[in-house]
């Protein structure tokens, strides 16, 4: 158009009128290519922001971690801890028989889930599903504190193929063995026996055998068994637990609901008599004597939050916040929750395309290079307008 203007202007001065309409359409072209330019310009700032301040997970740290929040690829995240025996990390590695010198020594990998066993500090599965309860003792004998190691495959569905990231070492002990990046937890491919206690005198047989069980109701939907429906926003669940003494003897039994994994989707409305730890999201009940054949049950009641959390699925742990509540006493128990939308694109969608930083600053430049490219050709198609205008006013056209 313009170039059809401009030759066809010495033998019909009358176009002088299109060519003022064309310069004002250029500046308002140029106007809107400029604020287009400024957007992209923004944009590629943005995305800048993006990809050298890497994303943090809203769920990154457990209370089932060795070490809270990770210790991504340095080792000495993992030492630090150690050396202050933080969470009675050290007294945890002792008992394992794996030495600081082979910590020290390990070297950043990856391995799949396979057979091996992850170690934490909360109980998440039951003894039938693997899950294995050490009590962590010192040198006398003492207990100091509980870990619980199981299938590592348990976190991810059952499968043995998911690819895990952290240090690899080989102890002398214990074989081989790896600490996760994202927790510090431990992984070996078995569990240390158990330390043999001294002999004790000649007594009488004793038979010491004590079943817990558990069931779980959903009151709001008629009372029916709670696992077999989704639990939906503002439910009532009420969860019975049972112990029975099948030994020939008095126990002493205890009462202890580890409700960590349940409570990130309700809240706790009746203990049950029973005394509830914030901190440690436990409900204990004072300890019970049992003689032999009899039994015992606790029952509290948990409601669901008004709105379904929309937390993303945990970094460190994956059965954080990943529409289920597992409990476990004897026998697990796991609700299915009715998530939301973006928590049901989560479980279908477990990972995003790949799209590195090189990618992004490529797309985003070449964006940046054509938005450019039109305003800067805007601008010179202006810029001749006006020369030829004013030549034109001058006479030499």
């Amino acid at each position: 158009m313009f170039r059809k203007i401009v030759s066809n202007l010495s033998f019909s001065p009358a176009l002088v009128g299109q060519l003022g309409f064309y310069a004002k359409r250029l500046r308002k072209e140029e106007a809107t290519r400029r604020l287009g330019l400024i957007f992209v310009v923004l944009a590629l700032i943005v995305q800048s922001l993006a990809v050298f301040q890497a994303p943090e997970s809203a769920n990154a740290a457990n209370q089932n971690d060795f070490v809270a929040g990770g210790i991504g690829k340095s080792i000495n995240n993992f030492l630090a801890p150690y050396d202050a025996n933080s969470n009675n990390l050290r007294d945890v590695m002792n008992y394992t028989g794996i030495t600081r010198q082979e910590i020290a020594s390990t070297t950043y990998s990856s391995w799949l889930t396979g057979e091996t066993l992850s170690w934490g500090f909360q109980p998440r599965y039951s003894a039938a599903q693997g899950e294995h309860v050490v009590t962590i003792t010192g040198a006398s004998g003492n207990a100091i504190t509980t870990a619980y190691a199981r299938p590592n495959k348990l976190f991810y569905k059952g499968s043995k193929t998911q690819r895990v990231y952290g240090f690899v070492g080989h102890s002398q002990k214990m074989g081989w063995f790896a600490l996760v990046s994202a927790c510090g937890n431990l992984v070996t491919t078995s569990v240390p026996p158990i330390p043999t206690p001294p002999t004790p005198p000649v007594t009488p047989p004793v038979v010491t055998k004590i079943t817990q069980s558990k069931t779980a109701t959903n009151i709001t939907q008629g009372s029916v068994n709670a696992t077999t429906v989704l639990a939906k926003a503002s439910d009532r669940i009420s969860y019975t637990i049972t112990v029975k003494n099948e030994g020939n003897t008095e126990q002493t039994v205890k009462f202890e609901e580890h409700l960590a994994d349940v409570l990130e989707y309700a809240t706790l409305t009746d203990n049950g008599g029973g005394t509830f730890t914030g901190s440690t999201k436990m409900l204990v009940w004072p300890d019970v004597k049992l003689a032999a054949g009899a039994s015992d049950s606790r029952i509290f009641t948990v409601r669901m939050l008004d709105t379904i959390p929309a937390t993303a699925q945990g970094a460190s742990d994956p059965s954080s916040y990943d529409c289920s509540m597992v409990n476990v006493f004897g026998n697990e128990v796991t609700i299915n929750v009715n998530c939301t939308t973006p928590k049901v694109v989560e479980r279908v969608v477990t990972e995003l395309p790949t799209t590195g930083p090189t990618e992004n600053m490529i797309f985003a430049g070449l964006v940046l290079a054509v938005a450019a490219f039109f305003y800067a050709r805007t601008r010179q198609v202006s810029t001749e307008v006006r020369l030829i205008r004013r030549n034109l006013s001058a006479g030499t056209i």
